[in-house]
């Protein structure tokens, strides 16, 4: 018991250190916060998918070179009509859910080299979607205990983490592109809860921001006496080469 009261201890020590704490008080807070109460992950792949790009003027691919793919935040969507739970026992539930996640296209202008991030919309059963998303439908069992489920505690929630094969790109017709995909997916159970933490009491005041800086004028470099000194104003004598 004393080996485990001292490595928490030590692991304090860790924590204070590290955040500048020493000296501060110990506090109890109580925290309202999304807790995670079931997850899992999967992975999915589609190949050779046919996306639409609307394309700036000229609307042709052929005047514009891939750069990457982008990915924006995964969402959960209802499936039609299906409930997104549905009881199994006392604590496990049935999710049905589409997990969406926007894609877009990043390319440049061939003419002047003018970049567009444009959404990708996918194209199925050669019919262009109205979004840009690439949904993933998921059957799964969850625990969610049902006297809570029933007074709509828990909710879902999805995170992804796409990657595209940029060797595997390729524009076809007038606006389209075909792309591999591959996503990583998590699904969670979440339902807010009051958790009691110790804290050390509020954050610091950070420091200042760090601007980003401005292209420096000719004139006010060159009338700066320290960024421009007074240069030598004559030649260098031969005796004095060595030196």
């Amino acid at each position: 018991m004393e080996n485990i009261q001292q490595f928490f201890n030590d692991k304090k020590i860790e924590a204070c250190e590290q955040c500048n704490l020493i000296g501060r008080r110990l506090e109890i807070d109580c925290l309202k916060v999304n807790k995670v109460y079931d997850a899992c992950q999967q992975r999915e792949c589609i190949e050779d998918q046919l996306f639409d790009l609307d394309l700036p003027e000229p609307c042709v691919s052929t005047a514009f070179e891939f750069i990457r793919c982008e990915f924006g935040k995964a969402e959960c969507e209802q499936i039609g009509d299906t409930p997104i739970f549905t009881e199994i026992d006392e604590n496990f539930a049935r999710l049905q859910v589409a997990c969406a996640v926007p894609v877009f296209v990043v390319v440049r202008r061939i003419s002047d080299g003018q970049i567009f991030k444009l959404p990708a919309n996918p194209v199925v059963g050669g019919q262009k979607q109205s979004d840009n998303l690439i949904r993933f439908p998921k059957d799964i069992v969850v625990y969610a205990p049902a006297e809570f489920l029933r007074q709509g505690r828990f909710e879902c929630q999805c995170e992804s983490y796409a990657e595209c094969d940029d060797s595997d790109v390729s524009f076809e017709g007038k606006d389209n592109i075909r792309l591999t995909i591959g996503v990583f997916l998590i699904v969670k159970v979440i339902s807010e809860v009051e958790l009691c933490v110790p804290t050390f009491g509020f954050c610091d005041v950070p420091a200042p921001c760090e601007e980003f800086p401005e292209e420096d004028e000719f004139c006010e470099v060159f009338l700066d006496e320290e960024l421009t000194p007074f240069p030598e104003f004559f030649p260098r004598q031969q005796h004095q080469l060595e030196d």
